[in-house]
């Protein structure tokens, strides 16, 4: 039997999180740069909750001090790395072009 995805475990929890994130209005953590709220998920510049240490090396996807506000496209590029790791090197993330 798979195990499930601990994000989607209490979905009313994770729920709240975004909300309180979403409400918050921070700028990505991770480039910097505004968010952009009001565009649909899915989109590269669209929000997402990105976990600081992520969940697959023992992160905590409902722990606020964990989480924080980031861009789509950042999040993805990040992965599951931490600063810290081997060529991380402070996960820079160059923009190459907008979409």
């Amino acid at each position: 039997m798979a195990k499930r995805d601990p994000r989607k475990r209490n979905g009313n929890a994770r729920r709240k999180l975004r909300e309180r994130l979403r409400a918050e209005g921070r700028p990505c953590h991770i480039c910097g740069m505004p968010i952009d709220y009001s565009l649909p998920a899915g989109h590269p510049w669209s929000f997402e909750v990105d976990e600081i240490v992520p969940v697959s090396r023992g992160g905590s996807p409902l722990d606020y001090s964990n989480v924080d506000a980031a861009h789509r496209i950042c999040n993805q590029r990040k992965g599951n790395r931490m600063p810290g790791d081997d060529g991380a090197r402070g996960l820079p993330i160059v923009r190459t072009r907008l979409f």
